[in-house]
């Protein structure tokens, strides 16, 4: 895949973040997605995560400001706003609205998302 290709895929992830429809289509069945509230391994989980994250933040948006790529590694710079509607690891809806500034590098496999590292501040979404 080009440059252009892997960085127009990771792109795609943030617009259909948590479009289960198309899960199958954007992960490799292995995935692995480090993030700062624990790792979680595999297509499945990763769906029940994203799930779980939709169904707390239904308004989520991420706003994608960077992406740069360098052979099968992406990288984005983007903010994630949301309002904070349902439960969330354990903590009910406040209907509070939150501005999450964070990265994520992806690596590409076969076309598709391998390995993801996510890095922001836990404290302002929670």
């Amino acid at each position: 895949m080009t440059g252009s290709t892997i960085k127009a895929a990771a792109r795609f992830y943030f617009e259909r973040f948590a479009d289960l429809d198309l899960a199958d289509a954007i992960f490799l069945p292995g995935v692995r997605f480090h993030y700062p509230l624990g790792d979680i391994d595999g297509r499945d989980a990763l769906k029940r995560y994203l799930v779980a994250v939709r169904a707390a933040f239904p308004d989520i948006r991420f706003d994608v400001e960077d992406l740069f790529s360098e052979d099968d590694l992406v990288a984005a710079r983007w903010t994630l706003t949301g309002t904070q509607t349902g439960e969330f690891r354990g903590k009910p809806g406040t209907g509070k609205a939150v501005t999450v500034p964070g990265n994520t590098v992806f690596r590409f496999r076969d076309g598709k998302i391998f390995e993801m590292w996510v890095a922001f501040d836990p404290a302002r979404l929670l």
